[in-house]
């Protein structure tokens, strides 16, 4: 379980970090004024959502079916 546990973690941590540096390009080139650095910000968030809740699903099933969420 602490293998799965670790890979979403890592996983979650490079993608967010892959999220942060898009943005962070977005608004070196474009500043906050663009809408461009707004949109960038929105996608962003709603990546994250997207990661979170997909990871959590796929840790939720590999715990269910281990025997310390076992009834």
């Amino acid at each position: 379980m602490w293998a799965v546990t670790g890979w979403a973690v890592a996983t979650w941590l490079k993608l967010t970090a892959l999220l942060a540096v898009a943005v962070g390009v977005v608004w070196l080139v474009y500043g906050t004024g663009s809408g461009w650095f707004w949109t960038a910000c929105a996608a962003a968030v709603l990546a994250e959502v997207w990661i979170v809740r997909g990871l959590s699903g796929e840790w939720a099933y590999e715990a269910r079916a281990s025997w310390w969420w076992a009834k």
